[in-house]
């Protein structure tokens, strides 16, 4: 490459929360590579103009027009989006799949035997989150139009799990619920997607969400768009990125056990775990035996306080690796592990890898350090 700056043409919808994520991502690598970004209107049709103006072009291809446009365009081009089945470039894209599985889990671990997913958008990336989510819960109703999703809920009864295929859906649930009069989330907890902060600001109540690493997609496209401007050949496959987890609000701040003992048991660990509360301390606040709430707690939901605890902690520890700059022993101390040696066994046992490893996969975006931890 010459000294003379890049050139980069982003095609980005900059309406939408992950699109603006996106085009964070893309400009944290941009400014450490000294390129020069312009956005343009992603609904452009003169592609070929905009390769001559730029040495690389990022694009969210998201309609079929679109794709059969950059499909002819020659050179570096980096695909961002998945609403359509397959992509003629490079692409790098939400693991849409994990995203729905993320979602299922949430609710499965809450007991939730009734489940809904709501998507209105019937696009490629909405129905990878729907395969997800009935992957883990098979049982769930899928409702793509507000007459299905009335329907539904007339039909299934409280607690029921409802997932949105992004925020904008999971919104519109929530307007839809208030006019039924359904609780959120004592009759129906309600879960979105892409934490996006102008859909969240709507929300009433507060919304749960799914953190889709929207900075992470745009850092790695442009950091695949440049290995293509070094005259590197990549993958026909995308670049998949996992969710970095679930943001949790006031939407599904509810459990659904039908033993009120469980349930209160449960409510006091999620909201309880990180102050190093053991077993013994939420028999006591259940005020029953810990041998009478052990078995109630397994037969209910399959596992025992003492792994219901460690799930909380390690989810509280992984955002805290994720979202600060803290030691390994000020996030075990802050997630309620004894020690740090003790939270770094117990995570590697249970995820596969180090608390490091996750911090080098999704921490800080330096495009001088990819592996930067921040």
């Amino acid at each position: 490459m010459s000294d003379t700056p890049p050139r980069i043409g982003v095609l980005v919808n900059n309406v939408g929360g992950y699109s603006r994520g996106v085009i964070r991502g893309i400009a944290s690598f941009a400014t450490a590579r000294g390129w020069e970004c312009r956005t343009q209107d992603v609904n452009a049709t003169d592609l070929p103009l905009a390769r001559r103006k730029y040495d690389g072009l990022i694009i969210q291809a998201g309609v079929a027009d679109l794709q059969r446009l950059i499909s002819r365009v020659r050179g570096p081009v980096v695909n961002v989006s998945s609403a359509m089945q397959a992509s003629p470039v490079p692409s790098v894209v939400t693991d849409d799949v994990a995203v729905g599985r993320i979602g299922a889990d949430l609710f499965a671990q809450r007991g939730y035997r009734r489940a809904i997913f709501y998507s209105p958008d019937d696009r490629h990336f909405a129905a990878l989150r729907h395969r997800g989510f009935v992957e883990r819960l098979p049982f769930a109703a899928l409702c793509r139009t507000p007459a299905e999703l009335k329907r539904a809920l007339g039909q299934e009864h409280p607690p029921v799990g409802l997932m949105g295929c992004n925020d904008r859906a999971a919104l519109a649930a929530l307007d839809l619920l208030r006019g039924l009069g359904r609780e959120v989330p004592r009759h129906v907890a309600v879960l979105g997607v892409d934490n996006d902060d102008l859909m969240q600001s709507l929300a009433r109540p507060a919304l749960s969400t799914i953190n889709t690493s929207k900075e992470r997609i745009g850092f790695e496209a442009a950091a695949l768009l440049e290995r293509q401007m070094l005259g590197e050949r990549v993958g026909d496959e995308p670049v998949r990125i996992a969710p970095r987890g679930i943001i949790l609000r006031r939407s599904t701040d509810a459990v659904a056990v039908p033993d009120d003992a469980v349930a209160e048991a449960l409510q006091f660990i999620e909201h309880d775990a990180t102050r190093r509360v053991s077993v013994d301390d939420v028999a006591e606040h259940v005020t029953i035996s810990r041998r009478q709430l052990e078995r109630r707690f397994r037969q209910t939901l399959g596992r025992s306080i003492r792994e219901e605890l460690e799930r909380c902690r390690l989810d509280r520890a992984r955002q805290l690796l994720l979202d600060t700059d803290l030691t390994l022993p000020q996030v075990a101390d802050a997630s309620g592990f004894g020690s740090a040696s003790y939270f770094c066994t117990l995570f590697k046992a249970k995820t596969g890898g180090t608390p490091q490893e996750l911090r080098r996969r999704f921490g800080g975006l330096d495009a001088r350090n990819p592996d930067a931890t921040g």
